[in-house]
């Protein structure tokens, strides 16, 4: 039989386009980075370099945060006594920068830090922002109160070297009393820009999605209790210097880098292994709870862990990912600019690690009360 030259040269066409689509795929599968296996990392030292302990100036009790600003200062805010005390490079007690009260530049309740440079702010100080500066001695004191209404709770301090603007979240959707929250909510990040007395607010400029509480319905609907679930974790959004940006997805594997024009300056995407929730993970987390209620919980747990539930970012560029709480305690591993793996570790669960600088983490160990700083021998 004799075939029809245009059905040949179609036969062609497609044979040509076929070897064409094999071929790309080809190179996209020589080109897809390879899975980072977290147990094939190798355990890296812990060295212990200092702690803060209590002492007749300042007794740990309640840590909020650890902050180090550039020359190595650092900033510990407490949550129950309402203060932030400032201690030098060493740990050697310098200053309590604020007390509670409701005087100018004391803490009516507790308040996030801020640190941009050597400008410290506190926010949510009953609705007021207050400002602090190092002195000619070196010792943050207080500048001003600032009564701005913020339309939502602010994340950071996005002007250099002065406090005129900030980023703030301000919540997509309100949900009423009594409604079960979706499992993930949205929230709108806005740069905010004080003119005097006056707000200047953008139009949102990054959103961030983040986890909804576990929440029940108890007393026939008169109460709702709230509590977390393991393996479900938010998006982050971390000021850096030079008005850079990090924010870190956890359910898109990836973090970006966001330059002062917030323009993508970086974006790393991790090809981690899959790591499976198990029964072990299961009754480490949920080990008070069974019957209905525990079954409750684990319909609403992924199947897979996520590459990570928190991400910190030293002044070398590295990032310090927390990527699992198991039994073990908290899992730490490290990884260059460009996603290449530099070691792990493990902290007990009582440590909390707040910040990386200077190749040393500093962290507050919950059981024993104290501050602890430590360098990884990476």
């Amino acid at each position: 039989m004799r075939k029809n030259p245009a059905s040949a040269i179609a036969s062609v066409i497609c044979i040509t386009l076929c070897l064409i689509l094999v071929g790309c795929s080809s190179e996209t599968d020589v080109d897809t980075e390879p899975e980072i296996s977290y147990s094939d990392i190798p355990l890296v030292d812990l060295r212990h370099e200092f702690s803060i302990s209590a002492s007749d100036d300042y007794i740990p009790a309640s840590v909020a945060q650890i902050i180090v600003d550039d020359e190595g200062r650092i900033l510990v805010s407490e949550r129950q006594e309402k203060a932030v005390h400032q201690f030098d490079s060493t740990g050697t007690y310098v200053a309590r920068v604020a007390r509670s009260g409701r005087g100018p530049g004391e803490l009516s309740q507790y308040a996030n830090g801020h640190l941009n440079g050597e400008v410290l702010v506190m926010s949510n100080n009953n609705g007021k922002l207050t400002e602090y500066r190092p002195n000619d001695a070196g010792v943050y004191s207080f500048v001003q109160d600032h009564a701005y209404r913020l339309p939502g709770p602010m994340r950071g301090i996005r002007s250099e070297g002065e406090f005129t603007s900030a980023y703030v979240a301000v919540d997509s959707v309100q949900i009423p009393f009594g409604v079960i929250p979706p499992e993930f909510t949205t929230d709108l990040i806005h740069i905010v820009r004080f003119d005097g007395d006056s707000l200047e607010i953008e139009e949102n400029v990054l959103s961030i999605d983040r986890h909804s509480s576990y929440v029940r319905v108890v007393d026939d609907g008169q109460a709702m209790t709230y509590s977390t679930l393991p393996y479900r974790y938010s998006d982050y959004l971390t000021p850096l210097p030079d008005q850079q940006l990090m924010v870190t997805r956890p359910r898109k594997s990836t973090i970006r880098i966001y330059d002062e024009d917030l323009e993508l300056a970086h974006n790393l995407e991790l090809n981690i292994e899959s790591r499976p929730v198990t029964d072990e993970d299961f009754e480490f987390h949920f080990s008070e709870f069974s019957g209905a209620e525990l079954a409750d919980r684990k319909a609403l747990v992924r199947d897979l862990k996520p590459p990570f539930t928190g991400v910190m970012m030293d002044d070398e560029r590295r990032f310090w990912l927390r990527t699992d709480h198991t039994e073990e305690g908290y899992e730490y591993v490290v990884l260059d600019y460009e996603g290449e793996p530099l070691g792990r570790f493990y902290l007990p669960e009582t440590k909390r690690v707040f910040t990386v600088d200077a190749g040393k983490m500093y962290l507050f160990d919950y059981e024993i009360a104290e501050i602890e700083v430590y360098s990884v021998n990476i």
